[in-house]
């Protein structure tokens, strides 16, 4: 199949109808569930799937054949697109905890299922905390504005991830950039970038 002129999440479309007529169950994370929540302020260049019926590979790798792509390393490639689909590996879970439900979105291209924008969050703030990456700090504080989900939501797990401390950190962020109306990612990373720099 030839998905030269197709966009990224018509793309993500395709392949997870297609996979669930094969009773393969998956589900959107990573980058392009980041680049949903946060509308288009960041944007990746692949597809990451969770396989949630933990199906074997072959099975996998059969159905995606089918759409012409085709298993090469990590990743999926179809020679008519650049955007590579990935499949992490099961079970879904973010740092230590499972998830149990996930929720679908309505595009115009069809269904995605994919993770709920919290535990999106999670997930960037799990590897922040985890690898230090700051530009999923950014990312999870752009999330967390565009959808208007305080800390307090995520405060069980943040504190098990870290500590208590380090959730007063995140909340006075969040406060601070939702008090400034600071809720595009440059503006975002500018102000994340400054306390950082402050506490060192």
């Amino acid at each position: 199949m030839n998905f030269k002129n197709t966009s990224m999440i018509e793309l993500a479309v395709v392949v997870a109808q297609h996979l669930k007529h094969k009773d393969i169950r998956v589900v959107l994370v990573g980058g392009l569930a980041v680049e949903i929540y946060t509308e288009n302020q960041y944007l990746t260049y692949d597809i990451d799937m969770v396989d949630i019926s933990y199906q074997k590979p072959a099975v996998l790798m059969a159905a995606m054949l089918e759409l012409g792509f085709t298993k090469q390393g990590r990743v999926y490639r179809n020679s008519s697109t650049d955007i590579v689909v990935e499949f992490p590996s099961a079970p879904l879970a973010v740092g230590d905890e499972l998830i149990k439900e996930q929720t679908n979105i309505e595009t115009e291209f069809g269904e995605i299922p994919i993770l709920f924008a919290v535990d999106v969050i999670k997930d960037r703030l799990a590897a922040y905390l985890h690898w230090k990456d700051q530009q999923s700090l950014i990312q999870a504080l752009c999330i967390m504005l565009c959808h208007e989900i305080a800390p307090k939501e995520i405060k069980a797990f943040y504190e098990n991830e870290a500590s208590e401390e380090a959730f007063r950190k995140l909340q006075n962020m969040y406060s601070t950039l939702k008090q400034k109306k600071l809720i595009e990612m440059p503006d975002i990373e500018k102000y994340v970038v400054e306390q950082l720099l402050k506490a060192l």
